[in-house]
């Protein structure tokens, strides 16, 4: 007798989780409003396939940069990107690397230890760096050449760097 009453109060025990379970699940089950469907308007079918995007790594504005101030920004990942700031003294931001040339100064801001970014920047003579190192690749006369300058300093690059020449910045590279 002892065991049918303990096995009568487990039946029930179970019986009340299981109502009280599905009590909870029929109240916090999203309704949907009932659909009039003599109103509905039917969705439009695209022509042809579904568009797409992809990622070249392009530089955005690279056109009026080129035209405004005469550097050509190819491609990066994002995490080397020009500023308008031309001044020495306001490119002082830890994050900042002062790219000097005959044609002005550039400032470009990095958001990342890595990044790379492919330019054009005719007569390029000195890299100032901040936090990161950097490594640059210039060319001059067909041949490139791989600078590394350290962080926190000045090196000096194509005419005034060890090859005397003057030299194109092709890349940028933080390796921080």
């Amino acid at each position: 007798m002892a065991k049918s009453r303990a096995r009568n109060a487990l039946l029930i025990g179970f019986t009340g989780l299981a109502a009280a379970l599905l009590g909870v699940a029929a109240l916090t089950s999203a309704q949907a409003a009932p659909h009039d469907l003599s109103t509905a308007v039917p969705l439009a079918v695209a022509d042809g396939e579904m568009p797409y995007s992809v990622e070249d790594f392009a530089y955005p504005g690279a056109d009026a940069l080129l035209e405004q101030r005469g550097i050509t920004l190819k491609r990066g990942d994002g995490h080397i990107v020009l500023t308008d700031i031309t001044s020495l003294g306001e490119c002082r931001d830890p994050e900042n690397i002062m790219v000097e040339s005959r044609k002005g100064n550039f400032c470009f801001r990095t958001n990342a230890k890595a990044g790379y970014l492919t330019l054009e920047l005719p007569d390029t003579f000195s890299l100032w760096t901040q936090k990161q190192p950097v490594r640059a690749t210039l060319t001059a006369e067909g041949e490139s050449t791989v600078v590394s300058a350290p962080a926190n300093s000045l090196t000096g690059v194509g005419e005034s760097g060890d090859t005397g020449l003057r030299s194109v910045l092709v890349e940028l590279r933080v390796t921080g």
